[in-house]
């Protein structure tokens, strides 16, 4: 059983009386889940480990939802972490390790904060579930709240990319078009239509929510032997993957399992870059940025509101850093991890290979250090990041001839030399 011993503000320390209530009452912070955790002992992280179970949900114990009848899954979680021997070595790092979340049941990292989530919705007798977004969340709520047999809506701006909805329209998610003049003015509008029509939130204001994200920390800890890597680089749009790693470690710190924390790195693009120039400028305070345009659209936020302060405060409590990058930097990570790792990341997501190279090239990663880059998205999401001239798919006629002549016009190079 998940036990929650309180929600809590971080900030202030005001403390909430009912299981519903997300935000401070004094200060109007996004409440902390503060789990229960004296129960366990040493021995409970080996029949953990032990489990059957390969999903987040191995870790039940550490995340907020007393029951497990009450659990909403799709099998997400404990996807591959990969070695990559061949990237490492082109890049100068011995040991090399990429977080493979492409994989997860609806393609990106969303689905770790929503099988948490919607698995509390479901106990608190929540309907209908709500979040605006694009593409990643969006076809993520959806697909959980199938899954649990819940309405779910969907804001978008006008403009929108009909094929980013597609997976949430499929999954029977009612999509709301939503002409404001700004993306703040439909979040203002977003706010106001939780409050007024009683939905369950699926932003990083929602709590439960923020602890899904957690389980990268267990799942690193588990799937490297409880070794704590050097550096874990996370593309970050609002701060909730740094936030819920840094409180996972602590957990984990906290019972004596994990003996040290890694370095924290948020990853960002330069379009949108706040909690990257707030650790630069050595702020207390991440201040917002108008953001401008992006291939890494995924992590376009300019005033992460929620969770930027406690983002800031983690890669800065972990002794980290911050990167910001630029398009063509974050294009040829994702190239590089396609034809040197296997793995085909959208670019929002290849930004933390990006954030590795270039701190690497900076001489902060050592050539030892043991680095993980968490990859939070497939490419699939965003296919036409990725040129195909029209001459590649210019067909031949089935003749060894032309094959050698299409082959040649290719030429011999290994696709490592063409990057």
């Amino acid at each position: 059983m998940g036990r929650i011993a309180a929600l809590r503000c971080p900030q202030c320390g005001w403390e909430a009386v009912t299981d519903d209530t997300f935000a401070c009452g004094a200060c109007d912070s996004v409440l902390e889940v503060r789990m229960d955790l004296g129960h366990l002992t040493r021995s409970d992280v080996r029949v953990i480990r032990g489990s059957a179970d390969r999903t987040l949900w191995r870790w039940f114990d550490f995340f907020p939802v007393k029951n497990r009848g009450s659990v909403v899954s799709l099998g997400e979680g404990y996807t591959p972490l990969t070695r990559c021997r061949r990237l490492g070595e082109h890049l100068g790092l011995d040991r090399l390790y990429v977080k493979n979340d492409t994989l997860l049941p609806t393609g990106s990292l969303k689905d770790r904060s929503n099988t948490v989530g919607i698995s509390r919705a479901v106990e608190l007798g929540f309907d209908t579930v709500a979040v605006p977004s694009t593409g990643n969340a969006a076809a993520s709520v959806a697909a959980y709240a199938a899954a649990a047999g819940l309405r779910s809506i969907v804001m978008v701006p006008a403009g929108t990319d009909r094929a980013k909805v597609t997976q949430a329209h499929a999954c029977g998610a009612t999509v709301v078009v939503v002409a404001a003049p700004s993306l703040d003015d439909m979040g203002a509008f977003y706010r106001a239509a939780v409050k007024e029509f009683g939905w369950y939130d699926c932003l990083s204001t929602n709590p439960y929510r923020n602890e899904g994200k957690k389980s990268y920390a267990f799942e690193l800890f588990d799937q490297l032997e409880e070794h704590v890597p050097n550096w874990i680089i996370h593309p970050t749009a609002g701060g909730a993957g740094l936030v819920a790693m840094w409180k996972g470690y602590q957990e984990l710190h906290g019972l004596g399992w994990a003996h040290r924390f890694p370095r924290l790195v948020a990853a960002q693009s330069e379009a949108a870059a706040p909690i990257v120039a707030a650790l630069a400028s050595n702020n207390a305070t991440v201040e917002p940025v108008e953001a401008g345009t992006t291939v890494a659209e995924s992590i376009l936020v300019g005033n992460p509101r929620a969770l930027g302060q406690r983002a800031l405060r983690a890669v800065r409590a972990s002794n980290g850093a911050g990167v910001a990058l630029p398009d063509g930097e974050i294009l040829e990570a994702q190239s590089l991890l396609s034809r040197m790792a296997g793995i085909f990341a959208e670019p929002s997501a290849a930004t933390s290979l990006a954030a590795a190279i270039r701190l690497r090239r900076e001489g902060a990663i050592r050539a030892d250090d043991m680095v993980v880059c968490n990859v939070t998205g497939h490419g699939l999401k965003q296919v036409d990041s990725v040129a195909v001239s029209p001459e590649q798919l210019q067909p031949i006629e089935a003749d060894l001839g032309a094959l050698r002549e299409r082959l040649a016009r290719e030429g011999p190079e290994r696709p490592d030399d063409e990057v």
